[in-house]
């Protein structure tokens, strides 16, 4: 039998307890041994009273779990740096295998992680870590690991793709869909680390090291959230043949260099990823052996980060009579190259309400065209009171240019607002 020590016990801790109970008996017979919630670690026991916890303890002294000498593996499903992160690290520093859901504490410490498990010869797993129930990190450790990744895009945020989609679905704006999330429990009550791309860039942090064994941190890229996209962008995206989404984007280039960052991007409605709807997540790679790949599911909830969790304390009992395998360690991350995202190429979708007098469209266009930004398609629809809604498409430019021509644009007085701008890539 591998006894488990958990460390929380929220909705994700409780999916996770819930699939170990409810199949136990399949868990069993597939790993050939019994796992078993024996502690879990909580603030307060009063509140779990009435739950099934399997013959579980409840305690709120982690120290002493994390010292047990029968607990085989430790659970952390707290969320936040700490003291997830002190807890990890006593862990592997006592020889126990740790999984863990924690993307924030992943995407900071990781190599702190992978270097005292492999000092302790064990393993720290964190498939939940990234897109919920979509077996991502496996993908890449083990289906994919024939491959040089060559680009890595992902729809790593469920509470924004679902945002983007119900815009468009029911034609309503941003801040009355987000109100609708949160009723449904979709988006939290501070919905900020989802809406501003944080949450996505700390996954693609994790996917670096996976994709690309890329040792990069959160400040190494660039990350943009959905906040200023309304219902317009969304209908001018459509009349354009495109749709918006929030995207976690990297690549890699020719000479080596790399590039990371998260953004609202404009992609073609008959790419593969411009059909992923409502709170699913996908990531889609391209392999120099596989080609192109698509891999989608459901990205958060008990249950398919719960079903992560349980796969991967599968993993250990797996390997746990046998040699360490090291599949699971990333210990040859190397620093990387990343490439200025300032020397990034990008097409750009703009939205403008401008002054509707005469060579007004003359002065716009000499703007961009001092910072070489060409124009590929331009829309102006009628004018009310003297004004009118320009949305302009670019060919593709350099984000230096593009952002020395957008900060020029909010200061010219024929441009009444500046409404909005977004990359569109084409992702091929």
């Amino acid at each position: 039998m591998l006894n488990i020590g958990l460390l929380g016990l929220g909705h994700v801790g409780q999916g996770v307890l819930r699939i170990l109970l409810e199949n136990a008996d399949l868990i069993k017979e597939r790993v050939g041994q019994a796992l078993c919630v024996k502690s879990i670690g909580v603030r307060s026991p009063e509140k779990y009273q009435n739950l099934n916890l399997g013959g579980a303890t409840l305690t709120t002294d982690i120290d002493s779990m994390l010292l047990d000498p029968e607990l085989h593996i430790i659970v952390e499903v707290m969320g936040g740096e700490e003291p997830a992160y002190t807890y990890i690290c006593k862990a592997l520093k006592q020889g126990k295998y740790v999984v863990t859901a924690n993307k924030e504490v992943v995407a900071k410490h990781k190599k702190t992680f992978f270097e005292l498990a492999k000092t302790q010869q064990v393993d720290i797993y964190f498939e939940a870590a990234v897109a919920g129930g979509i077996p991502i990190i496996r993908s890449l450790k083990v289906g994919y690991a024939a491959n040089k990744i060559q680009s890595l895009t992902g729809i790593l945020n469920g509470t924004t793709n679902y945002i983007l989609s119900k815009i468009e679905e029911e034609e309503k704006e941003f801040n009355e869909v987000l109100q609708t999330a949160q009723n449904l429990g979709l988006a939290e009550a501070d919905p900020s680390m989802d809406i501003t791309g944080l949450d996505a860039a700390y996954k693609l942090v994790i996917l670096a090291a996976v994709a690309f064994k890329a040792d990069i941190q959160l400040n190494d890229l660039d990350y943009e959230g959905i906040e200023s996209i309304g219902l317009k962008d969304i209908q001018y995206a459509k009349e354009l043949g495109y749709r918006i989404k929030l995207l976690a984007l990297s690549k890699r280039y020719d000479d080596n260099r790399m590039s990371f960052g998260v953004y609202p991007t404009m992609i073609p409605e008959q790419h593969l990823l411009a059909s992923v709807r409502e709170e699913l997540n996908a990531v889609y790679i391209v392999g120099n052996a596989v080609g192109d790949s698509l891999i989608t599911g459901k990205g958060a909830g008990g249950s398919p980060t719960g079903s992560a969790i349980v796969s991967d304390i599968m993993d250990i009992a797996f390997d746990s009579t046998k040699k360490l395998s090291r599949r699971n360690l990333e210990t040859n991350c190397q620093a990387v190259q990343i490439l200025d995202s300032q020397e990034l190429e990008s097409q750009f979708y703009m939205r403008l309400i401008i002054a509707d007098h005469p060579r007004v469209l003359e002065k716009l266009t000499g703007i961009l065209g001092h910072y070489d930004v060409s124009i590929a398609k331009l829309i102006q629809k009628e004018s009310h009171n003297s004004v009118a809604e320009l949305v302009i498409v670019t060919y593709e430019v350099k984000e230096k240019n593009m952002q020395q021509a957008i900060h020029t644009l909010k200061k010219a007085p024929e441009v009444h607002r500046f409404l909005t701008y977004i990359r569109v890539k084409d992702l091929v």
